[in-house]
C-alpha cells in the first residue's frame, strides 16, 4: 500500500514530476556521453562538445528566462491555449537562434570556440532547435501523470540508444548527430500530440505580456550563462580538442542534484510570493540534502576509477575537474534566487550575476596559471559560492528572510564538511 501511495503521489505532485524528468534528462545525457566516448576518437568527442557549447551559448540567454517569466505569470500559464502557443514560441525561437549560428558561423565560431568551422554543425542545429520544446513540456504541466513518466523514460534511454544506433549506421560523428536528430524529432512529435490546436498563435502578444518579468531574467541568464561557460571558453583558447573533451567530461554537474534543484527551484516560483511557502521550501530542500549529499560524497570518493571504467583511460584526468564541480552542489540546494524571482526582484538577480561574472573571470584566469584545467574549475566554484552568499544576504535584508527559514543550517554545514573530506580523501588515495 505504501508503494502504491508513493506512486500515486509521484503521478499527482507536479514538483516530483518535474524532478523525475530532470533527473532522467541529465542521466540520459551522461549515458549518451558514455556511448559517445566509447565510440568516437577523443578529438571528435571534443568537436561534439564544442557543438554543444555553441548550442548552449545561442539559447541559454532566452530559454530559461522565458520559461520562468511564463511560470511567474499566473494568468498566462493557466490558459491551455497559451501553453500550447508557448511550445511553438520556443520552437520558432530555437530555429531563429540556430539560423543565426549557421549564418554567422564565420564570426561566431571563432568567438565561441576559437575555430573557423565545426564538423556536423548543420545536423546539430536541427537537433538543438527541436529538443528545446521537449525539455520544457513538463514544467508547463503539458504532460501530466503517466505521460510525464513516459517522457521521463524517453529522455533517459533515448539519447544513448539513438547515439549508438546512429554510430552503428554511420561510424563517425555525423552518425551520432543523425541519431540525436531522430531522437529529437520523435520527442517533439510526442509533445505536439498533447498540445491544443491554436489557430492564431499571437506570439507577439504573449511576448509583450511576459516582457516586464522576462527581460531582467534574460539579463540575469546572460550574466550567469557567460560566467558558467567562461571556463570552457577559456579551455578552447588555451588547449586542444582532446583537452577540451577531458575538461567538458569532468565539468558536469551531478544529475541527481541538478534535476532535483532545478525542478524544485522552478516549480516553487509561483508559490513563494507568499511567506507561507517558505516552510515547504525548507522542508523539501532539507529532504533533498539527505537524499543527494551522501550519494555525491560516495561518487566523489570513487570518481577516478569510475571515470576510467565508464569513459576510458583517456578520461581519468576528468575526475579531478568533476570532483571540483561536485562541490558546487553545496550551493545548488539553497534557493534564495527563487524567492527573489517570485517577488519580482529579478533586476537585482541580474546585478548580482554581473558581480559573479567578474569574480569568475578574475579567479579562473589567475588560477589557470597555477593549476591548469583544475584552476579554471576552481574559479567557477569561487564564483558560485560568492553569488549564493550575496543572494542570501540580499534576501535577509530586503525581505527579512533568514538562512534558517530557507534551509536547515546544521544539516548543510555537516554535509559541507563531509563533501570536503571526501574530496581530499579521493585526491589522496588516487593521486588526482
Amino acid at each position: 500500500m505504501t508503494r502504491m501511495k508513493s506512486t500515486f503521489l509521484l503521478l499527482k505532485d507536479p514538483v516530483r514530476q518535474v524532478q523525475l524528468f530532470m533527473l532522467c534528462r541529465h542521466t540520459g545525457v551522461i549515458l549518451s556521453s558514455i556511448v559517445i566516448a566509447r565510440s568516437l576518437p577523443i578529438e571528435e568527442v571534443g568537436v561534439f562538445e564544442m557543438l554543444m557549447l555553441c548550442g548552449y551559448l545561442m539559447t541559454f540567454f532566452w530559454s530559461d528566462a522565458l520559461l520562468k517569466g511564463f511560470l511567474a505569470d499566473a494568468k498566462v500559464k493557466s490558459d491551455k491555449i497559451a501553453v500550447s502557443a508557448f511550445i511553438w514560441l520556443y520552437l520558432f525561437a530555437g530555429f531563429a537562434a540556430m539560423a543565426i549560428l549557421v549564418i554567422g558561423q564565420k564570426v561566431l565560431l571563432p568567438l565561441f570556440v576559437d575555430r573557423t568551422s565545426l564538423q556536423g554543425i548543420h545536423l546539430f542545429i536541427l537537433y538543438q532547435a527541436l529538443i528545446i520544446p521537449v525539455w520544457i513540456a513538463p514544467f508547463l504541466g503539458l504532460l501530466k501523470g503517466q505521460n510525464a513518466i513516459l517522457l521521463s523514460i524517453y529522455v533517459l534511454v533515448g539519447p544513448a540508444i539513438s547515439c549508438y544506433a546512429g554510430f552503428r549506421s554511420l561510424p563517425e560523428l555525423s552518425g551520432v548527430l543523425i541519431g540525436l536528430l531522430s531522437y529529437a524529432l520523435v520527442g517533439f512529435a510526442w509533445v505536439l500530440t498533447n498540445t491544443t490546436f491554436v489557430r492564431k498563435l499571437q506570439l507577439g502578444k504573449m511576448l509583450v505580456a511576459l516582457w516586464p518579468v522576462t527581460w531582467p531574467l534574460m539579463m540575469y541568464s546572460v550574466s550567469v550563462g557567460i560566467a558558467r561557460s567562461f571556463d570552457v571558453w577559456l579551455v578552447a583558447r588555451h588547449f586542444d580538442e582532446s583537452s577540451f573533451a577531458i575538461f567538458r567530461y569532468g565539468a558536469r554537474e551531478f544529475p541527481l542534484v541538478v534535476a532535483f534543484a532545478a525542478g524544485l527551484s522552478t516549480v516553487m516560483i509561483p508559490k513563494l510570493f507568499s511567506s507561507d511557502a517558505l516552510d515547504e521550501l525548507r522542508s523539501r530542500s532539507t529532504r533533498l540534502m539527505h537524499i543527494c549529499y551522501p550519494v555525491v560524497a560516495f561518487v566523489m570518493l570513487f570518481s577516478p576509477p569510475l571515470f576510467e571504467y565508464f569513459f576510458g583511460v583517456a578520461y581519468k584526468e576528468s575526475a579531478l575537474i568533476f570532483n571540483i564541480y561536485l562541490l558546487l552542489t553545496l550551493t545548488q540546494l539553497v534557493f534564495p534566487q527563487s524567492i527573489m524571482t517570485a517577488r519580482g526582484e529579478t533586476r537585482w538577480l541580474w546585478y548580482i550575476s554581473l558581480a559573479e561574472l567578474a569574480v569568475n573571470v578574475v579567479a579562473s584566469v589567475l588560477l589557470l596559471s597555477y593549476f591548469g584545467l583544475a584552476g579554471i574549475a576552481m574559479g567557477t566554484l569561487i564564483a558560485f559560492v560568492f553569488e549564493k552568499a550575496v543572494l542570501i544576504i540580499f534576501v535577509r535584508r530586503r525581505f527579512g528572510i533568514s538562512l534558517d527559514a530557507i534551509i536547515h543550517p546544521l544539516s548543510w554545514f555537516a554535509y559541507a564538511a563531509m563533501l570536503i573530506a571526501a574530496f581530499m580523501t579521493s585526491k589522496w588515495i588516487f593521486g588526482i
